[in-house]
């Protein structure tokens, strides 16, 4: 899965995993806009050690499924709208099992807002997640239980090649509420949660107004790389993307506050420069005054030139990689409806096709090779090709896009000079915003 993840993900990157990484019990709280990727990509970066979560016990059908499930470390817990009433009372067999596992110093991750909605916010945190840490503390007085505030932060969540940023906030330690639950157990838990949202929420993009998601991520494209210019960040740092786009919801979630009617024109003004970039088949990064040194005919001449030298490696790469890459994303499609499922079953279905499709021509090769190094180094080959099949493509797109930019300056330079108008007018709206 350390493969698979880093594969699946162009940037990855976990914070403080060190929270985690202790010997006592901890109750990871966790923000759930991903389904099954969240547990998933978290647990394979803070690995060791393992963590366990609650997931849906209506997945956890009688047989080999359920075992599956399970060995995974996934435990089920029952909603009502799962199971009914039956589900409910089955819970008291997963609140014993989960107080069993923190007794023996296990992580478990729990869902705090109980629900799995892509949206970059954070939802109100459900009763369950107190309920569950003090009755563990009822049950064996475990001291040194700690609650771990998490937030999850995808670029793209539900599409292959975005990043993920895993923010672990400061420990809570349960002991410090136990002599005012024991004199107001109600009274306690509410403030626990009161305590609890807003650590939560500091470790995620949260976006107070869902009218404005908009406006932002145009601004997160449009001012991205004059900020971090600005206070000397890493382009490729996935934690600086969080620094940056906290920065801008910031300024939006204040000024939708105070003077909603600018944030209003701001949306119009960048979904008209946004809609005009992709009729023109372009993405903002061409109209960056930064990046015009490199867009130019002799830049796309040495492009092309790398393309055409290493079109036989990308070729050999495409068709060690076509075949399973087009079905994941045909069954993907095709089965999958929910946008929140798309990702976990995308990366799912992928890495068992690659597995078998690269298991397939390792055996075809053996078949016809005198000696199963010949076999050995055909899959060594269909990896590597692969990889840089995976590296070239978006190298690929960005020549493209500069081909038709230098395009468009010819057939049509006002067009193209009142994008850069446009641009250099959204920005200064947005800093007016900041001042």
């Amino acid at each position: 899965m350390c493969f698979v993840v880093a594969v699946f993900f162009r940037r990855n990157k976990i914070k403080n995993p060190e929270h985690i990484r202790v010997k006592g019990p901890v109750i990871i709280a966790m923000n759930h806009p991903n389904a099954f990727m969240d547990p998933i990509a978290f647990t394979t970066l803070a690995y060791p050690p393992q963590v366990y979560y609650l997931a849906r016990g209506d997945a956890f059908k009688k047989g080999i499924a359920s075992m599956l499930l399970e060995s995974l470390g996934l435990i089920p817990i029952f909603r009502m709208q799962d199971g009914g009433r039956e589900g409910l009372k089955k819970n008291d067999e997963t609140y014993d099992r989960v107080n069993l596992l923190l007794k023996r110093n296990k992580k478990i991750i729990i869902f705090a807002e109980g629900i799995c909605i892509q949206e970059r916010r954070l939802r109100p945190l459900k009763k369950g997640v107190p309920r569950m840490v003090f009755g563990a503390m009822d049950e064996y007085n475990l001291e040194d239980l700690t609650v771990v505030p998490v937030g999850i932060n995808y670029s793209n969540p539900s599409q292959f090649r975005g990043t993920i940023f895993c923010n672990i906030g400061a420990p809570m330690k349960v002991s410090d509420y136990m002599e005012a639950y024991k004199a107001a157990p109600a009274k306690t838990m509410n403030q626990f949660l009161a305590d609890l949202a807003p650590r939560m929420k500091e470790l995620i993009v949260h976006i107070d107004h869902k009218h404005t998601e908009a406006v932002i991520a145009h601004i997160e494209e449009v001012y991205r790389h004059e900020y971090f210019q600005q206070e000397k960040l890493n382009l490729k740092d996935v934690e600086h993307d969080f620094i940056f786009s906290t920065k801008v919801v910031d300024v939006i979630n204040k000024a939708e506050n105070t003077h909603p009617e600018k944030v209003a024109a701001l949306g119009e003004k960048t979904k008209a420069y946004m809609n005009t970039l992709k009729t023109q088949g372009l993405r903002d990064w061409l109209i960056n005054p930064a990046e015009q040194s490199s867009i130019n005919g002799g830049m796309l001449t040495l492009r092309m030139l790398v393309l055409v030298l290493t079109f036989p490696l990308y070729l050999r790469g495409l068709l060690g990689s076509y075949v399973p890459y087009k079905l994941t994303d045909m069954i993907t499609r095709k089965k999958v409806r929910v946008i929140e499922f798309k990702a976990s079953f995308n990366m799912g279905i992928g890495a068992m096709l690659f597995l078998i499709w690269g298991l397939l021509q390792f055996f075809i090769a053996k078949a016809l090779a005198p000696n199963y190094w010949w076999a050995i180094g055909v899959l060594l080959v269909t990896v590597a090709t692969g990889w840089l099949c995976l590296r070239l493509s978006p190298f690929r797109k960005k020549t493209k896009g500069i081909y038709r930019v230098l395009k468009l300056k010819k057939a049509n330079p006002a067009l193209l000079e009142s994008l850069h108008a446009q641009r250099a007018e959204i920005i200064r709206d947005f800093k007016a915003l900041m001042s």
